[in-house]
């Protein structure tokens, strides 16, 4: 499972080598950035609005088994306001079906309690 902590999230059970599709969502008026690392080393940020499951962006990384990867999770309530740590995340999985697996982390900035404002998907296949 992946540790939550406030705004960030380490995720360290990817398995080495697979390629991992990463999905941002965004289901809130007020903009969200999600920033992924691994080793400092910022790996994609995505950033946007929208209601009903807006598409924020799509990127692939290929897993290191030696290294965690590390999700810090904002919103902005303004387009010139600083940008805000998320008031609390929510994990589920990872999931397996046959090949496929998904691990989904949420945020909820505190104004609806919907925790869907900021939703990340990442997904890999594993042989059988």
């Amino acid at each position: 499972m992946p540790q939550l902590n406030g705004n960030t999230c380490e995720i360290d059970e990817l398995p080495d080598g697979v390629t991992v599709t990463i999905k941002v969502t965004t289901n809130s008026r007020h903009t969200q950035r999600i920033t992924v690392t691994r080793n400092d080393e910022v790996l994609c940020v995505f950033a946007g609005s929208g209601e009903r499951n807006a598409m924020t962006g799509q990127s692939t990384i290929v897993a290191n088994s030696r290294a965690k990867l590390q999700v810090k999770f904002e919103y902005q309530t303004d387009i010139n306001a600083e940008w805000l740590k998320s008031r609390q995340l929510k994990s589920g999985g990872p999931y397996t079906i046959g090949s496929y697996n998904l691990l989904v982390i949420v945020a909820e900035n505190g104004d609806d309690s919907d925790y869907n404002d900021s939703v990340l998907e990442l997904s890999w296949s594993t042989p059988l």
